[in-house]
């Protein structure tokens, strides 16, 4: 299939998405509603903590703190769970088996199925910045910002390999993803997402250093409640390369394994 073939394969599958989206605007805007109100409990949760002396170096407290921790939480969920609940979609809808017979190549699948949701996210991400730093906290500088682009992008993409690899789990055992949410929670508390890795306990603090999330939180804050310049983020930004690299095809080749499985056993459009 050429080029231009797979990239009209993923324009439809977007174009599907938007007009079922269209159908369910509601849900947008609760979403929307649920980031305002988390912004604002956290904001309130920052009054009541103060500024502990542990974020004592930081150019802002609590909130500020624990708001980019929301920010990458919140990717993270979304990379996790994406794209297991598109292919549970497909399956349920009878569509998967449909749209795999046509020379619609696995990436633009995954790829289509997910770019809705990742665009609402990062609107979702701009509200939270500009409500969170604009308007209740202390801002960062636009180049902290844009700097954080990269970390967060990559912090999404380590996950969402992960995400792959838990839909080629569900395209054999036909059932829902039972890893998303621990894995999510136990992102959050080993990551610092909340709180600075540095309470944790001592054995569990190297545990850390594996998990994505904590390469991306700790540059992200470098960057906006440091003060840190682009160099400083130059190790957190090659270890999460380097995870990428390495998960990216793990998560693809165990989605196409899964897919050439169920197509030999005949299940692929069953649940």
């Amino acid at each position: 299939m050429t080029t231009t073939m797979q990239a009209e394969r993923l324009r439809a599958i977007v174009r599907r998405d938007l007009a079922v989206l269209r159908t369910y605007q509601l849900k947008i805007y609760v979403s929307f509603a649920q980031s305002i109100v988390f912004v604002f409990s956290f904001y309130f949760i920052g009054r009541f903590v103060g500024e502990p002396e542990a974020l004592a170096d930081l150019d802002g407290g609590y909130f500020e703190f624990a708001l980019l921790g929301v920010i990458v939480t919140s990717v993270i969920a979304l990379a996790l769970r994406e794209f297991s609940d598109n292919i549970a979609t497909e399956q349920q809808g009878g569509t998967l088996e449909a749209v795999l017979v046509t020379p619609t190549p696995l990436w633009a699948l995954l790829v289509g199925g997910a770019a809705v949701s990742v665009l609402i996210t990062i609107v979702e991400v701009l509200l939270l910045v500009g409500l969170g730093f604009g308007l209740l906290g202390t801002a960062p500088s636009a180049g902290a910002l844009l700097w954080s682009v990269p970390l967060l992008a990559l912090t999404f993409v380590c996950f969402a390999a992960v995400g792959i690899a838990a839909a080629a789990a569900i395209v054999v055992v036909k059932r829902g993803d039972p890893l998303a949410g621990p894995i999510s929670q136990l992102t959050g508390l080993v990551s610092g997402a909340y709180f600075p890795v540095a309470v944790l306990p001592g054995w569990l603090q190297p545990v850390s250093e594996i998990v994505p999330a904590t390469h991306g939180l700790r540059g992200i804050r470098e960057l906006t409640l440091e003060g840190a310049g682009p160099g400083a983020i130059v190790d957190d930004l090659s270890i999460l390369l380097v995870m990428a690299v390495v998960l990216v095809p793990l998560g693809l080749a165990s989605f196409g394994r899964a897919v050439a499985s169920a197509r030999r056993s005949g299940t692929l459009g069953t649940y």
